[in-house]
């Protein structure tokens, strides 16, 4: 039998869609401490998978930032020709956003943050 989500788990997707829909991004993940996938909207297949394989609170925590956290797999994601955009969201969960040149950055970076705010404040108010 299928567990019902919960409300929170509900609004995490609509957040994440919303990002994919309004940036035109390829997939957009939100991830959390250990790296499960929380969200997701747009193919996963996508991403290179020593993407995914870094992608987690606590491995962007110890990087110290999304470009150390990058550094390793740059190579890789420079022969994918996708941009990504890494949001540390309440040290809690980590925002993807996989990206092609087709994309706006600036409205990446603005929704990005925007949706940061809110999926802070929804994990905040369910605690």
């Amino acid at each position: 039998m299928a567990l019902d989500p919960s409300t929170l788990q509900l609004d995490l997707f609509r957040a994440v869609e919303d990002v994919h829909e309004m940036t035109g991004a390829i997939v957009v993940l939100l991830v959390d401490e250990d790296g499960g996938l929380v969200a997701a909207s747009g193919d996963e297949d996508d991403l290179p998978p020593s993407l995914r394989g870094v992608l987690s609170a606590r491995r962007l925590r110890e990087a110290g930032s999304a470009r150390e956290l990058l550094a390793p797999i740059a190579n890789e994601l420079a022969e994918s020709r996708m941009n990504i955009t890494i949001l540390d969201v309440a040290g809690r969960f980590v925002l993807a956003i996989a990206f092609d040149a087709e994309a706006d950055l600036d409205t990446v970076l603005h929704v990005g943050a925007e949706a940061k705010t809110l999926i802070t404040d929804l994990v905040s108010a369910a605690s």
